[in-house]
């Protein structure tokens, strides 16, 4: 087994205890390890921690909705910015089904500054702008989407408190995705 392989199985073992619902908090290395035929000690050195390792298992899960979401052209009869908002509307719906792998995702990722989410956006905003914005430009717009819904989902009812917004209220939430996507397209 390569050292890539071996990567691959480690990240792959983590995705499927994920996925069985485990406790996130109550994973251990020696269960990832065992699932992967890896020893522990593999783990740490290609990971350096179990947050990281799950940080990119949940990171890879999320992406693959993405772009399964975007794909899937389950939106494609509407336009591309009404599709935006359709994507944007399912990751809550996905993120409300994964709340505890989402909350450690997202803190993971702000406080670590990962940037590679929002990329997952850059195709269906080349739809919409096609060729007036270049690369850094839809990057940008793509933060400014994604960074706002991260931040809230985090702490849902202070966003409640600070913008009388209930996102857990799914015709409240769909008006705050409208009025994000408004602003910025």
């Amino acid at each position: 087994m390569t050292e890539q392989d071996a990567q691959q199985s480690i990240i792959d073992a983590a995705k499927a205890i994920l996925d069985e619902g485990e406790d996130i908090e109550k994973i251990t290395v020696r269960q990832i390890a065992e699932r992967a035929g890896v020893g522990t000690g593999l783990i740490n050195y290609h990971f350096k921690s179990k947050d990281n390792l799950l940080s990119i298992a949940i990171g890879d899960i999320m992406s693959k909705t993405i772009s399964d979401l975007h794909k899937g052209n389950l939106h494609n009869d509407l336009d591309p910015v009404s599709q935006l908002k359709a994507l944007m509307k399912e990751l809550y719906i996905v993120a409300g089904d994964n709340e505890k792998l989402i909350r450690f995702l997202l803190t993971r990722e702000i406080m670590e500054g990962n940037m590679q989410t929002p990329l997952c956006l850059i195709p269906l905003l080349r739809d919409i702008f096609g060729t007036s914005k270049n690369e850094m430009q839809l990057r940008i717009i793509a933060l400014q989407i994604l960074s706002p819904i991260q931040v809230t989902a985090l702490n849902c009812s202070a966003f409640h408190m600070y913008s009388g917004i209930n996102l857990n209220d799914r015709d409240q939430r769909s008006r705050f995705i409208d009025m994000l996507v408004d602003n910025l397209i």
